[in-house]
């Protein structure tokens, strides 16, 4: 902000905005909501892998460039069995897209092996010194 003072009221809203957004999903019936969101969103997924092999067509596009991460992060999560194992059309997809060079070179080296812990390490230091302070 110190490089950009004209800037500061907007990255005051941003802030804001996250710190209500933390709070939103503290709330049960917010973080319920949320899952019930992530499961139809899957649903619907698993109904489209049933008719082609990536999700707007037999090609790899924008649409699987947005989806991806967030079965990076699921799997980050180990939250794998819940949502994507029980899936079979996204869990093959899943594996395919895992084996596509990008993948490995901007998720698969982040999210793999001993790299998952220190992703994840590194995410819950950052966001508990964030909660204590409220500031990025």
């Amino acid at each position: 902000m110190a490089q950009a003072p004209d800037l500061a009221s907007v990255y005051h809203v941003k802030l804001r905005e996250a710190y209500e957004t933390e709070d939103k999903l503290k709330d049960p019936q917010n973080l319920k909501r949320s899952e019930e969101e992530l499961s139809s969103l899957l649903d619907d997924a698993e109904a489209q892998l049933s008719v082609t092999t990536y999700l707007a067509g037999e090609y790899f596009t924008m649409a699987d460039s947005m989806f991806v991460p967030i079965l990076a992060r699921i799997a980050l999560l180990n939250l794998e069995e819940e949502y994507i194992s029980c899936r079979p059309k996204i869990a093959a997809y899943y594996d395919l897209v895992k084996h596509r060079p990008s993948y490995k070179k901007v998720i698969g080296r982040y999210f793999s092996g001993w790299r998952k812990y220190r992703s994840l390490s590194k995410t819950s230091c950052f966001l508990c010194i964030r909660s204590m302070f409220r500031k990025y």
